[in-house]
């Protein structure tokens, strides 16, 4: 058989490596699910050239947010890279983040 070297075989692992989240900016608090998921069930996405991964503690539905490190009650969450709004409590790593937990901050403008 013929070896491939050692870079393409990294890059082609990395390629088929199987995602159900994604993580939009290196900066966002939350990952976002592409299935959904039971609790217990791992979140799994890329971060950079690394696989960062999160166990879910509630039922996710497909397309919602989960928080991918503690989140302090009053603090901006940050989705995009951007403030989606504030948490209205504290937030554990693996929760799901939305309504129950989450205020829109709007701008309002004159």
């Amino acid at each position: 058989t013929t070896e491939l070297p050692r870079r393409m075989t990294s890059n082609m692992e990395r390629r088929t490596k199987m995602y159900n989240a994604l993580l939009v900016e290196p900066a966002d608090d939350v990952i976002v699910v592409l299935e959904a998921l039971p609790a217990g069930g791992q979140a799994v996405y890329r971060d950079g050239d690394a696989t960062g991964n999160v166990t879910a503690l509630n039922d996710i539905p497909i397309y919602h947010k989960i928080a991918i490190h503690p989140i302090k009650k009053g603090s901006h969450i940050i989705k995009y890279g951007e403030t989606i709004g504030i948490a209205i409590q504290d937030i554990q790593t693996g929760e799901h983040v939305h309504v129950q937990n989450l205020d829109s901050e709007r701008e309002y403008l004159p």
